[in-house]
């Protein structure tokens, strides 16, 4: 969805947006854009990397509690991702990525934040989940869901979606709202200083507009519900061209568009769009035009209860003014088509110059629309359309069950192989088969769409698993009614663990994540040449632990600012006393987990510190971007996310892992391509971490638990 230009259209036309005070009120969020947003807004050259959650997670959290500090109760809403007219808009998303990734990395004047990690939303939704935060996940789209609460609730929304410049709510743009929050001068708490939209300044700019008639405007200008050409008759007759170079040609068509709808009746402009559409075009123009002008949700009420506000409530909410009731009565099929002639200037506003796409690809699209959504939601169970909705499941899950379709979203890889998502398939496999309903009631595969070796966009059918090592997979009907031992037994078959005694001695929180190591670890070709990479992974297990010791430090500055005296007390202290660094190892994990000193935390804190940060010298040489390191940890990513999403659908047979308390990408990167230089790691680590004993007792054992299960180290 989106209207193309129109943001920038808004924005340059500054008489649009209005200075605003947000506080004590009710926020409307677009769930998976400000999760997008907020990563943007975070990351800088670490981007290239492939995603540092811990610096993702509290950048999500201290969002939210500004958003508290200001007394607003932030509503999120989550979207569904299985809209037909989507499909067209995910492939174009998925080129502009991979055109992305093929631009050399730190290069001036480009940007590749808009690749996101794999995790960011599942970080997302955890915190908000954690912070008690009201959220709703929607089936179908969202967005006249969105507007149509925030005028019964008279709030704003908070999104970057050009759609809502049409809908006639309160509208703050992500982009005004990156100003700090302000005492309150009339109240207790704070304000959040911003600018919204409000539709009536747009309306004093064209006389004779309003709500109903700017329907039309969305339909003519984001024309993804139609074939490309549909409108192009239309736009002739509009006399629409780019030889006007007063402007852009986007403003240009906004502009003109927007005039010529000031001037007529509602039904009249209907007439003179409908007369310039193709005959066999005009009923699905018509259904959309009074679905869209009438604007009717009936299933408000739904949704606010699943927002939590009460059945009383609802009831004395004044929702006439919602529902409008247009009809367009005229023979559609007896109107006389009025074909436009012009010259050999551009007549389409949405021109789509890609290449035509993979055979397999558009049949699958075909066949992808054919498919009713009422008809495949009621085809599910009512629990897990229920736990759908209150934002259990991501909506992939959807995709897999109803559309047997998986978009593999592009990372932060090398081009020069095949994507990285490949590497993860087989727990993907096991997903789809425990998703055995379709609207057909048939799913044995679905197609995964996806970059390949050629950065092409090709479509790959990945068959679903029925057994995993003779253990039979649960329906999706029947898959709340299974016992732990079973889910236990589903993963761990599926992840390859053997010694479940070694993996019940870890932390929960560590045993998902060291079970996704296992299986990453096995599907590379030749696990001994990726020590490297398998060392940096565990080392960087510790990092959480000093975080929790000392403080989050991500920069050598400021740890300096308040550690480099304390440092040189420790090791003079240590001196003085001539204190023993020798440890046993003979305690078990949790004795020694209990044991960790601060004082070790501390002088341990710079190694990892310094690996956080994105080192200079690779920055002036971008050459020396190694995008093996880079490639080999997105597929590990991959691995962690079907993991993570298979131990949900499950029902949680491990604890879930907390992503940002173990992976961030710029100390992978690091680590790996420091730990390249020595040929035995593990003795080096013992050198590095001498002079912290309890932390490395600790690091010491934890290997000493896992090595059976990588008999290669």
């Amino acid at each position: 969805m989106g209207i193309p230009g129109l943001t920038t259209y808004i924005n340059e036309g500054e008489k649009y947006l209005e200075d605003y005070k947000l506080h004590d009120t009710y926020l409307l969020i677009d769930g998976h854009n400000v999760s997008h947003l907020l990563y943007s807004r975070c990351t800088n050259e670490n981007w290239a990397f492939g995603g540092d959650y811990d610096i993702y997670a509290q950048c999500v959290s201290d969002f939210f509690d500004e958003l508290f500090k200001c007394n607003i109760t932030p509503l999120v809403f989550i979207d569904d991702g299985i809209e037909n007219k989507k499909l067209q808009i995910r492939m174009r998303k998925m080129k502009e990525r991979i055109d992305a990734l093929l631009t050399p990395p730190f290069e001036p004047n480009t940007d590749h934040r808009k690749i996101f990690p794999l995790l960011t939303d599942q970080i997302f939704f955890r915190i908000i989940e954690e912070k008690n935060i009201r959220h709703m996940q929607c089936i179908l789209e969202i967005y006249n869901d969105i507007a149509v609460i925030a005028k019964i609730l008279n709030c704003p929304i908070l999104s970057c979606q050009s759609d809502f410049y049409m809908f006639g709510c309160l509208y703050i743009p992500f982009h005004t709202f990156d100003t700090a929050i302000v005492k309150n001068p009339y109240g207790n708490g704070y304000m959040k200083p911003c600018k919204v939209y409000k539709i009536e300044n747009l309306f004093k700019c064209f006389k004779g507009l309003n709500e109903t008639k700017l329907v039309l405007a969305s339909i003519l200008l984001d024309d993804d519900d139609f074939e490309t050409g549909t409108f192009k008759n239309f736009f002739r007759f509009l006399n629409l061209k780019t030889s006007d170079i007063s402007c852009s040609y986007r403003r240009y068509c906004i502009d003109k568009i927007l005039l010529w709808l000031s001037k007529y009746t509602l039904e009249s402009l209907v007439t003179a769009i409908l007369c310039r559409v193709a005959i066999p075009m005009r009923q699905k123009v018509l259904i959309l035009i009074e679905m869209s002008v009438n604007g009717s949700m009936n299933e408000f009420a739904d949704i606010l209860m699943s927002l939590g506000f009460s059945r009383d409530y609802i009831t004395h909410l004044n929702t006439s003014y919602i529902n409008r009731n247009f009809k367009y009565d005229v023979d559609i099929d007896a109107m006389r088509y009025v074909e436009e002639i012009h010259g050999a200037e551009n007549d389409t506003i949405n021109e789509d110059d890609d290449d035509e796409d993979d055979p397999d690809i558009a049949y699958l699209f075909s066949e992808y629309e054919s498919l009713s959504k009422h008809a495949a939601i009621a085809n599910l169970p009512t629990w897990f359309v229920d736990e759908y909705r209150m934002g259990k499941y991501p909506t992939f899950i959807v995709n897999l069950a109803l559309r047997r379709i998986y978009f593999c979203p592009i990372q932060i890889e090398s081009y020069c192989y095949t994507s990285s998502a490949t590497k993860s398939f087989t727990i993907l496999s096991v997903i789809i088969g425990i998703l055995k309903i379709t609207v057909k009631n048939n799913l044995q595969h679905v197609s995964c769409v996806m970059r390949n070796q050629s950065n092409n966009v090709v479509s790959y059918k990945l068959q679903s698993a029925n057994i995993t090592n003779m253990c039979k997979l649960p329906s999706l009907f029947h898959l709340n009614q299974i016992p732990l031992y079973l889910q236990k037994e589903i993963i761990n078959n599926t992840l390859g663990i053997r010694d479940t005694d070694c993996i019940n001695e870890l932390p929960p929180e560590w045993r998902l994540y060291v079970g996704c190591i296992i299986y990453w670890i096995h599907q590379q070709g030749s696990p001994a040449s990726n020590k490297c990479y398998l060392y940096s992974i565990l080392l960087s297990m510790l990092f959480n632990i000093i975080d929790s010791r000392i403080g989050k430090y991500r920069s050598l500055d400021s740890f300096r600012d308040k550690y480099c005296y304390v440092s040189e007390a420790i090791k003079q202290m240590r001196k003085k006393n001539k204190i023993s660094l020798r440890y046993s190892i003979d305690d078990t994990f949790m004795e020694a987990y209990s044991k960790i000193d601060y004082n070790d935390c501390v002088l341990a804190a710079p190694f990892f510190i310094y690996h956080f940060e994105v080192q200079r010298e690779l920055i002036r040489n971008p050459n020396n971007y190694d995008k093996d390191i880079v490639h080999t940890f997105a597929e590990f990513q991959s691995c962690l996310k079907f993991s993570l999403y298979l131990n949900l659908l499950l029902g949680y047979p491990y604890p879930q892992t907390k992503v940002e308390h173990f992976f961030n990408g710029t100390l992978l990167y690091n680590m790996s391509n420091y730990f390249q230089r020595y040929h035995n790691i593990e003795e080096h680590i013992n050198f590095t971490f001498q002079g912290c004993p309890s932390l490395l007792r600790f690091f010491n054992i934890f290997l000493s638990k896992i090595k059976p299960m990588f008999p290669f180290m």
